[in-house]
Protein backbone atom coordinates (compact mmCIF):
# COMPACT_ATOMS: atom_id res chain seq x y z
CA UNK A 1 0.00 0.00 0.00
CA UNK A 2 1.26 3.35 -0.72
CA UNK A 3 1.07 5.12 2.72
CA UNK A 4 1.48 8.60 1.01
CA UNK A 5 -2.18 8.39 0.18
CA UNK A 6 -4.39 10.13 3.13
CA UNK A 7 -7.42 9.58 2.16
CA UNK A 8 -8.49 5.59 3.12
CA UNK A 9 -11.45 5.09 0.51
CA UNK A 10 -9.23 5.49 -2.37
CA UNK A 11 -5.86 3.37 -0.75
CA UNK A 12 -7.91 0.66 -0.13
CA UNK A 13 -9.50 1.04 -3.49
CA UNK A 14 -9.69 -2.45 -5.31
CA UNK A 15 -7.05 -3.00 -8.08
CA UNK A 16 -8.62 -5.91 -9.82
CA UNK A 17 -11.74 -8.38 -9.23
CA UNK A 18 -9.53 -10.22 -7.05
CA UNK A 19 -9.55 -7.25 -4.57
CA UNK A 20 -13.41 -6.74 -4.65
CA UNK A 21 -14.70 -7.48 -0.92
CA UNK A 22 -17.20 -10.33 -1.29
CA UNK A 23 -19.46 -10.81 -4.31
CA UNK A 24 -17.60 -13.93 -4.82
CA UNK A 25 -20.18 -15.56 -7.22
CA UNK A 26 -20.49 -12.32 -9.18
CA UNK A 27 -16.84 -12.29 -9.49
CA UNK A 28 -16.93 -15.93 -10.99
CA UNK A 29 -19.31 -14.98 -13.15
CA UNK A 30 -16.94 -11.76 -14.59
CA UNK A 31 -14.06 -13.80 -14.50
CA UNK A 32 -15.64 -16.84 -16.60
CA UNK A 33 -16.85 -14.01 -19.25
CA UNK A 34 -13.00 -13.36 -19.50
CA UNK A 35 -11.89 -16.79 -19.99
CA UNK A 36 -14.83 -16.92 -23.00
CA UNK A 37 -14.06 -13.62 -24.46
CA UNK A 38 -17.33 -12.82 -25.21
CA UNK A 39 -20.82 -11.35 -22.95
CA UNK A 40 -24.07 -9.90 -24.26
CA UNK A 41 -24.62 -6.19 -22.84
CA UNK A 42 -25.05 -6.39 -18.91
CA UNK A 43 -27.08 -4.85 -16.49
CA UNK A 44 -26.06 -4.60 -13.42
CA UNK A 45 -28.47 -3.67 -10.44
CA UNK A 46 -28.52 -2.73 -7.16
CA UNK A 47 -28.70 -0.25 -4.17
CA UNK A 48 -26.33 3.66 -4.16
CA UNK A 49 -23.21 3.31 -3.69
CA UNK A 50 -22.27 -0.89 -3.16
CA UNK A 51 -20.15 -0.89 -5.66
CA UNK A 52 -21.41 -1.51 -9.16
CA UNK A 53 -19.50 1.16 -11.18
CA UNK A 54 -16.58 -0.01 -9.71
CA UNK A 55 -16.90 -4.25 -10.53
CA UNK A 56 -17.79 -3.03 -14.22
CA UNK A 57 -15.15 -1.44 -14.67
CA UNK A 58 -12.75 -3.65 -12.98
CA UNK A 59 -14.25 -6.17 -15.24
CA UNK A 60 -13.82 -4.26 -18.11
CA UNK A 61 -10.04 -3.39 -17.53
CA UNK A 62 -9.57 -6.90 -17.19
CA UNK A 63 -11.16 -7.96 -20.02
CA UNK A 64 -9.68 -5.37 -22.58
CA UNK A 65 -6.17 -5.78 -20.78
CA UNK A 66 -3.80 -3.41 -22.87
CA UNK A 67 -6.34 -1.95 -24.89
CA UNK A 68 -8.41 -0.94 -22.10
CA UNK A 69 -7.64 2.89 -22.82
CA UNK A 70 -8.18 2.86 -25.90
CA UNK A 71 -12.06 1.05 -25.80
CA UNK A 72 -13.49 2.17 -22.66
CA UNK A 73 -15.81 4.89 -21.46
CA UNK A 74 -17.48 5.74 -18.16
CA UNK A 75 -20.71 8.08 -18.45
CA UNK A 76 -22.83 9.25 -16.18
CA UNK A 77 -26.62 9.37 -17.36
CA UNK A 78 -27.90 11.81 -14.61
CA UNK A 79 -25.30 14.65 -15.20
CA UNK A 80 -26.82 17.68 -17.27
CA UNK A 81 -24.88 18.16 -20.81
CA UNK A 82 -22.91 21.19 -21.09
CA UNK A 83 -24.21 24.13 -22.94
CA UNK A 84 -21.75 23.34 -25.56
CA UNK A 85 -22.54 19.91 -25.49
CA UNK A 86 -26.34 20.92 -26.17
CA UNK A 87 -24.97 23.47 -29.03
CA UNK A 88 -23.26 20.57 -30.51
CA UNK A 89 -26.12 18.05 -30.36
CA UNK A 90 -27.92 21.41 -32.11
CA UNK A 91 -25.76 21.58 -34.72
CA UNK A 92 -25.70 17.98 -35.69
CA UNK A 93 -29.35 17.33 -36.43
CA UNK A 94 -30.22 17.91 -39.64
CA UNK A 95 -33.92 18.91 -41.95
CA UNK A 96 -35.24 15.78 -44.25
CA UNK A 97 -34.84 16.47 -47.56
CA UNK A 98 -37.16 13.82 -48.47
CA UNK A 99 -40.09 14.83 -50.49
CA UNK A 100 -42.44 12.01 -49.63
CA UNK A 101 -43.21 10.06 -46.66
CA UNK A 102 -44.12 11.83 -43.28
CA UNK A 103 -40.91 12.79 -42.02
CA UNK A 104 -40.65 15.26 -44.74
CA UNK A 105 -39.19 18.49 -44.61
CA UNK A 106 -38.84 17.91 -40.61
CA UNK A 107 -35.89 18.47 -38.61
CA UNK A 108 -34.36 14.92 -37.57
CA UNK A 109 -33.04 14.48 -34.26
CA UNK A 110 -31.23 12.22 -31.96
CA UNK A 111 -31.83 12.85 -27.38
CA UNK A 112 -28.94 15.62 -27.48
CA UNK A 113 -27.24 12.98 -24.64
CA UNK A 114 -27.26 9.91 -26.99
CA UNK A 115 -25.86 12.41 -29.70
CA UNK A 116 -23.41 13.96 -28.10
CA UNK A 117 -22.26 11.56 -25.18
CA UNK A 118 -22.60 8.24 -26.50
CA UNK A 119 -22.90 8.26 -30.29
CA UNK A 120 -18.99 9.00 -31.19
CA UNK A 121 -18.05 6.26 -28.93
CA UNK A 122 -20.02 3.48 -30.06
CA UNK A 123 -19.57 4.78 -33.80
CA UNK A 124 -15.44 4.94 -33.49
CA UNK A 125 -14.16 1.32 -34.83
CA UNK A 126 -12.78 -0.78 -31.98
CA UNK A 127 -8.62 0.09 -31.83
CA UNK A 128 -6.09 -2.71 -31.25
CA UNK A 129 -6.89 -6.30 -31.15
CA UNK A 130 -10.06 -5.85 -28.51
CA UNK A 131 -12.96 -7.89 -29.48
CA UNK A 132 -15.15 -5.02 -29.48
CA UNK A 133 -15.77 -1.72 -26.89
CA UNK A 134 -17.27 -1.61 -23.82
CA UNK A 135 -19.53 1.60 -22.52
CA UNK A 136 -20.71 1.71 -19.02
CA UNK A 137 -23.55 4.25 -18.62
CA UNK A 138 -24.46 4.85 -14.94
CA UNK A 139 -27.45 5.68 -13.41
CA UNK A 140 -29.21 4.60 -16.76
CA UNK A 141 -32.91 4.66 -15.32
CA UNK A 142 -32.57 8.28 -15.69
CA UNK A 143 -32.68 8.70 -19.06
CA UNK A 144 -36.40 7.81 -19.17
CA UNK A 145 -38.15 8.08 -22.45
CA UNK A 146 -34.61 9.01 -24.13
CA UNK A 147 -33.49 5.11 -23.58
CA UNK A 148 -35.66 3.85 -26.39
CA UNK A 149 -32.96 5.90 -29.13
CA UNK A 150 -30.60 3.99 -26.22
CA UNK A 151 -32.17 0.87 -27.72
CA UNK A 152 -31.76 1.26 -31.18
CA UNK A 153 -28.06 1.97 -30.73
CA UNK A 154 -27.37 -1.17 -28.81
CA UNK A 155 -28.80 -2.94 -31.81
CA UNK A 156 -27.13 -0.90 -34.46
CA UNK A 157 -24.00 -1.04 -33.32
CA UNK A 158 -24.06 -3.93 -30.87
CA UNK A 159 -20.72 -5.96 -32.85
CA UNK A 160 -18.79 -3.18 -32.35
CA UNK A 161 -19.57 -2.18 -28.29
CA UNK A 162 -21.13 -3.89 -25.26
CA UNK A 163 -22.73 -2.05 -23.04
CA UNK A 164 -22.90 -2.25 -19.15
CA UNK A 165 -25.79 -0.15 -17.98
CA UNK A 166 -26.23 0.25 -14.16
CA UNK A 167 -28.97 0.69 -12.27
CA UNK A 168 -30.04 1.05 -9.17
CA UNK A 169 -33.98 -0.22 -10.22
CA UNK A 170 -34.62 -2.11 -12.62
CA UNK A 171 -38.63 -0.76 -12.73
CA UNK A 172 -36.85 2.38 -14.34
CA UNK A 173 -35.70 0.24 -17.62
CA UNK A 174 -37.64 -0.11 -20.28
CA UNK A 175 -38.17 -4.17 -20.72
CA UNK A 176 -37.00 -4.26 -24.45
CA UNK A 177 -33.40 -3.17 -23.19
CA UNK A 178 -34.06 -5.52 -20.28
CA UNK A 179 -34.50 -8.31 -23.03
CA UNK A 180 -31.18 -7.48 -24.72
CA UNK A 181 -29.25 -7.73 -21.49
CA UNK A 182 -27.62 -10.54 -19.11
CA UNK A 183 -28.54 -9.37 -15.57
CA UNK A 184 -26.39 -9.18 -12.37
CA UNK A 185 -28.06 -8.52 -9.44
CA UNK A 186 -25.51 -6.54 -6.68
CA UNK A 187 -26.40 -7.29 -3.32
CA UNK A 188 -24.90 -5.57 -0.10
CA UNK A 189 -21.60 -7.50 0.97
CA UNK A 190 -21.87 -10.00 3.08
CA UNK A 191 -20.92 -9.34 7.38
CA UNK A 192 -17.66 -11.97 7.28
CA UNK A 193 -16.16 -10.21 4.20
CA UNK A 194 -17.14 -6.84 5.15
CA UNK A 195 -14.89 -7.89 8.89
CA UNK A 196 -12.37 -9.64 6.87
CA UNK A 197 -11.49 -6.12 4.95
CA UNK A 198 -12.05 -3.65 7.92
CA UNK A 199 -9.40 -6.08 9.69
CA UNK A 200 -7.01 -5.40 7.11
CA UNK A 201 -7.02 -1.52 7.36
CA UNK A 202 -7.20 -1.88 11.20
CA UNK A 203 -4.25 -3.59 10.98
CA UNK A 204 -2.39 -1.73 8.07
CA UNK A 205 -3.34 1.85 10.05
CA UNK A 206 -2.55 0.22 13.53
CA UNK A 207 -5.61 0.80 14.97
CA UNK A 208 -7.64 -0.61 18.39
CA UNK A 209 -11.09 -0.94 18.28
CA UNK A 210 -12.97 -2.07 21.25
CA UNK A 211 -15.21 -5.48 20.87
CA UNK A 212 -18.04 -5.58 18.57
CA UNK A 213 -17.12 -2.00 16.83
CA UNK A 214 -17.09 -4.00 13.24
CA UNK A 215 -20.55 -5.00 13.64
CA UNK A 216 -21.33 -1.58 14.43
CA UNK A 217 -19.75 0.23 11.48
CA UNK A 218 -21.67 -2.42 9.51
CA UNK A 219 -25.09 -1.48 10.93
CA UNK A 220 -24.63 2.27 10.31
CA UNK A 221 -22.63 2.15 7.22
CA UNK A 222 -25.69 0.23 5.98
CA UNK A 223 -23.00 -2.48 4.41
CA UNK A 224 -21.52 0.65 2.04
CA UNK A 225 -17.78 0.15 2.05
CA UNK A 226 -16.85 3.68 1.02
CA UNK A 227 -19.13 4.82 3.81
CA UNK A 228 -17.30 2.65 6.52
CA UNK A 229 -14.05 3.36 5.66
CA UNK A 230 -14.41 6.88 5.21
CA UNK A 231 -16.17 6.97 9.17
CA UNK A 232 -13.17 4.62 10.56
CA UNK A 233 -10.98 6.65 8.95
CA UNK A 234 -12.64 10.04 10.84
CA UNK A 235 -13.05 7.58 14.05
CA UNK A 236 -9.20 7.07 13.90
CA UNK A 237 -8.99 10.91 13.86
CA UNK A 238 -11.31 11.98 16.73
CA UNK A 239 -9.23 9.08 18.51
CA UNK A 240 -6.15 11.10 17.97
CA UNK A 241 -7.80 14.33 18.92
CA UNK A 242 -8.58 12.65 22.44
CA UNK A 243 -5.82 11.56 22.91
CA UNK A 244 -3.96 14.80 21.78
CA UNK A 245 -5.89 16.26 24.57
CA UNK A 246 -5.04 14.16 27.34
CA UNK A 247 -8.47 12.23 27.24
CA UNK A 248 -7.53 8.40 27.73
CA UNK A 249 -9.00 6.78 24.49
CA UNK A 250 -6.12 4.52 22.86
CA UNK A 251 -9.25 2.82 21.13
CA UNK A 252 -12.03 3.63 18.74
CA UNK A 253 -14.85 2.93 21.22
CA UNK A 254 -18.75 2.32 20.52
CA UNK A 255 -19.15 6.38 21.50
CA UNK A 256 -16.87 7.58 19.08
CA UNK A 257 -17.72 5.64 16.20
CA UNK A 258 -21.54 6.63 17.06
CA UNK A 259 -20.39 10.14 17.23
CA UNK A 260 -18.51 10.45 13.82
CA UNK A 261 -21.18 8.16 11.91
CA UNK A 262 -24.03 10.72 13.43
CA UNK A 263 -21.86 13.84 12.06
CA UNK A 264 -21.19 12.45 9.04
CA UNK A 265 -24.75 11.96 8.72
CA UNK A 266 -25.02 15.66 9.32
CA UNK A 267 -22.96 16.95 7.04
CA UNK A 268 -24.35 15.15 4.39
CA UNK A 269 -27.50 16.84 4.65
CA UNK A 270 -26.24 19.91 5.33
CA UNK A 271 -24.78 19.42 1.80
CA UNK A 272 -28.15 18.75 0.29
CA UNK A 273 -29.53 22.21 2.05
CA UNK A 274 -26.92 24.04 -0.04
CA UNK A 275 -26.52 22.21 -2.53
CA UNK A 276 -30.22 22.68 -3.28
CA UNK A 277 -30.05 26.78 -2.20
CA UNK A 278 -26.98 26.58 -5.01
CA UNK A 279 -30.13 25.86 -7.36
CA UNK A 280 -28.29 22.23 -8.21
CA UNK A 281 -32.30 20.40 -8.45
CA UNK A 282 -30.92 17.23 -10.20
CA UNK A 283 -28.27 16.61 -8.40
CA UNK A 284 -29.81 17.94 -4.57
CA UNK A 285 -32.65 15.39 -5.36
CA UNK A 286 -30.25 12.37 -6.28
CA UNK A 287 -28.51 13.38 -2.59
CA UNK A 288 -31.43 13.05 -0.79
CA UNK A 289 -32.37 9.89 -2.69
CA UNK A 290 -28.93 8.80 -1.53
CA UNK A 291 -29.40 9.90 2.25
CA UNK A 292 -33.02 8.61 2.24
CA UNK A 293 -31.68 5.15 0.56
CA UNK A 294 -28.64 4.24 2.85
CA UNK A 295 -30.00 6.27 6.15
CA UNK A 296 -33.70 4.70 6.02
CA UNK A 297 -35.13 7.78 7.02
CA UNK A 298 -38.67 8.58 6.41
CA UNK A 299 -39.68 12.34 5.35
CA UNK A 300 -40.55 13.57 8.32
CA UNK A 301 -36.90 12.78 9.81
CA UNK A 302 -35.11 14.34 6.85
CA UNK A 303 -37.40 17.50 7.15
CA UNK A 304 -36.06 17.75 11.14
CA UNK A 305 -33.00 17.10 9.96
CA UNK A 306 -33.13 20.06 7.24
CA UNK A 307 -34.43 22.22 9.89
CA UNK A 308 -31.56 21.51 12.06
CA UNK A 309 -29.08 22.37 9.55
CA UNK A 310 -31.12 25.79 8.54
CA UNK A 311 -30.48 27.26 12.01
CA UNK A 312 -26.83 26.42 11.40
CA UNK A 313 -26.40 28.95 8.36
CA UNK A 314 -25.90 32.85 7.82
CA UNK A 315 -29.45 33.43 6.78
CA UNK A 316 -31.62 36.70 6.51
CA UNK A 317 -34.63 36.45 8.99
CA UNK A 318 -37.09 36.91 5.69
CA UNK A 319 -35.38 33.94 4.30
CA UNK A 320 -35.06 32.25 7.52
CA UNK A 321 -38.54 32.60 8.04
CA UNK A 322 -39.56 31.39 3.88
CA UNK A 323 -37.62 28.26 4.37
CA UNK A 324 -39.05 26.82 7.74
CA UNK A 325 -42.32 27.92 6.48
CA UNK A 326 -41.58 25.14 3.10
CA UNK A 327 -40.43 22.52 5.34
CA UNK A 328 -43.05 23.06 7.23
CA UNK A 329 -45.57 22.60 4.69
CA UNK A 330 -43.88 19.52 3.43
CA UNK A 331 -43.86 17.93 6.61
CA UNK A 332 -47.81 18.63 6.36
CA UNK A 333 -48.12 17.04 3.08
CA UNK A 334 -45.82 14.50 3.37
CA UNK A 335 -48.42 12.68 5.71
CA UNK A 336 -50.74 12.02 3.99
CA UNK A 337 -48.45 11.75 0.40
CA UNK A 338 -48.32 8.04 -0.68
CA UNK A 339 -45.29 8.77 -2.49
CA UNK A 340 -42.60 10.41 -0.16
CA UNK A 341 -39.95 10.95 -3.11
CA UNK A 342 -42.37 13.07 -4.37
CA UNK A 343 -42.75 15.01 -1.54
CA UNK A 344 -39.47 15.69 -0.68
CA UNK A 345 -38.40 16.29 -4.40
CA UNK A 346 -41.08 19.20 -4.58
CA UNK A 347 -39.16 20.85 -1.07
CA UNK A 348 -36.00 20.60 -3.04
CA UNK A 349 -37.72 22.35 -5.72
CA UNK A 350 -39.18 25.29 -4.55
CA UNK A 351 -36.10 26.07 -2.09
CA UNK A 352 -34.67 26.19 -5.66
CA UNK A 353 -36.52 28.21 -6.89
CA UNK A 354 -36.58 30.36 -4.08
CA UNK A 355 -33.26 30.83 -3.99
CA UNK A 356 -33.22 32.41 -7.22
CA UNK A 357 -34.99 35.36 -5.98
CA UNK A 358 -32.83 35.48 -3.11
CA UNK A 359 -29.62 35.90 -5.98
Amino acid sequence: MNNEIPIWRIKYLPKNLDEVCGREKIKERLKSIIKQGNFPHLLFVGSEGIGKATLASLFSKEFLGRFYDANFKLIYANVPLTEEERKLARAEAYVSTSKIGSIAGKRITTPAFIQVKVKPFVQLKVLGEAPFKILIVKNFETLGSNQQGFRRLMEIYGSNCRMILITTKISGVIDPIVSRCQLFLISQVDLDSFKELMNKIANNESLEMEDGIIEILYKVSNGNISRAIDILQLSSIRRKKLTKNNLDEKKITKNILYEVAQKFQNDLVGSLLLMTLRGDFPKARELSRNIISNYKYNPHELFNLLLNELNKLPLSKFARIQLINLIADADFRAIDGLDSDIQISALLAKICLFSEHLS
